[in-house]
This record gives structure tokens, C-alpha cells and sequence, in this order.
């Protein structure tokens, strides 16, 4: 059988093949369809013990909760499934289980310090969160947002190319300055400066790589007016 080029150029971890939709989200699901019907005809040749396929399964039909009990079981009966531990990790995002998914993306990362994406959904996870607890005096909330900011930082330095990487981390710096800006103090001023002037800064490295982006410009806009009203 001639497999795609697709295929053989995808990440791999222990030479598994990564489901394609990790890193090709908006991919059309007939393509999505076709690839797991591969990694089910070929089973071997992808790599994937049957949780793995199963897990798969369950995240083409949307059901990330029982995907990530199928690569949790994969990943226990094998602890060096990697693979399995990615898609736990990508699963529990999607369950919104970001507790958990931070602590899988915490042990990929243990075992890959290089793994780029782990850094970005792990960053993002703290900074949906932060979103996520209601109290807003909790001592919980800063440190996750200065978390999230050091993981696009992390991934930033190892894929200084991906626009992606600067959206978020402009997005995570824009959140810790409206945060500390409804905490009035001189230091808090100071911070609440510094913090969205570098919102602003990774905003405008990602216009400049496509300035038609309205979405990014309504977020330099948020920013400044932040900037505005603080002073």
C-alpha cells in the first residue's frame, strides 16, 4: 500500500504516528476519516495498540471523555507510549479537564523538554483556568497566568516562527494586566504597563505577518485602551 506523504512527515513518538487532527485542527473530516481508516487497516504500521485506536474513535466522534479513558489505560500498560500520553493530554483539554491536562502535559514535558506543542496546549490549559475559577482574590490565579506566559515563552524560543505561539502569549499578558489592573496599588501600575505594552508587542509581530487579521487588531485596541484607562 502507498501511504500519503502526509503521513510519513507527521511527529512521532516512539515511532507512533500522531492523530492528525492535534495538528491539523481545522482539517475537513473527511480527511480526518480517511486517516483514521488507515491507522485501522494498517494497525501495525501506524503503531497503535487498540486503546490507542479506540481513543481515536472516540475523539472523531467528539467524545474526549471516553478518549481520554482509553489513552489513559493506553498509556498505564505502557509508560513509555508517548503517543498516549499526548493525546491523554489533548483529550483532557478538550473535556475541559485542565487540571489534568496540565499535569500530562507536566509529564510529557518531563520526558520531552522539546515537544512544542505540549508547551502550547499546557499554556493555554492554565490560561482557560485562570478563566475558570470565580474567585477573584484566589492565589492561584497570577501564578497561572505568569505559568502560561513562560510556556509560550518556552515554545516560542523553540518555534520562533509560529504566529500562533505570539497570539497566545499576547492574549495570556493581556489577561495578567487587566487582572492586576482591578488591583490598584503603584506596583501593580508598573505591571499592569509592562504587561500589556508586551500584549501589544506580540500582538503586532503577528500583524505583521498577515495584516488583515481584524481579530488581532481589536486586541491591540483592547490593550491600549487598558493602557488608557490605567494611567
Amino acid at each position: 500500500m502507498i501511504i500519503p506523504k502526509i503521513f510519513v512527515k507527521l511527529p512521532r513518538y516512539n515511532n507512533r504516528i500522531l492523530n492528525l487532527s492535534v495538528f491539523f485542527p481545522k482539517m475537513n473530516k473527511p480527511f480526518l476519516i480517511l486517516s483514521l481508516f488507515l491507522s485501522l487497516l494498517c494497525p501495525n504500521l501506524f503503531g497503535q495498540t487498540s486503546l490507542e485506536r479506540l481513543g481515536q474513535k472516540a475523539m472523531i466522534g467528539g467524545d474526549f471523555k471516553s478518549a481520554a479513558v482509553y489513552f489513559d489505560k493506553a498509556y498505564t500498560s505502557d509508560i513509555k507510549n508517548m503517543n498516549a500520553l499526548w493525546l491523554l493530554g489533548y483529550s483532557y483539554y478538550h473535556d475541559t479537564e485542565y487540571r489534568k491536562c496540565i499535569l500530562t502535559f507536566d509529564r510529557l514535558i518531563g520526558l520531552k523538554p522539546t515537544e512544542i506543542v505540549a508547551y502550547y496546549y499546557r499554556g493555554k490549559a492554565k490560561s482557560l483556568l485562570f478563566n475558570a475559577i470565580k474567585e477573584d482574590n484566589s492565589s492561584e490565579k497570577e501564578g497561572l497566568l505568569l505559568s502560561a506566559i513562560k510556556d509560550f515563552t518556552t515554545a516560542i524560543d523553540l518555534s520562533p516562527e509560529d504566529m500562533k505561539l505570539y497570539q497566545n502569549r499576547g492574549l495570556a499578558y493581556q489577561q495578567f494586566g487587566v487582572y492586576k489592573s482591578q488591583k490598584a496599588s503603584s506596583s501593580n501600575k508598573m505591571m499592569v504597563i509592562n504587561s500589556l505594552n508586551a500584549s501589544i508587542a506580540d500582538f503586532q509581530k503577528v500583524l505583521s505577518d498577515n495584516n488583515n487579521r481584524k481579530d488581532i487588531l481589536s486586541q491591540i485596541e483592547r490593550s491600549k485602551q487598558v493602557l488608557i484607562d490605567i494611567r
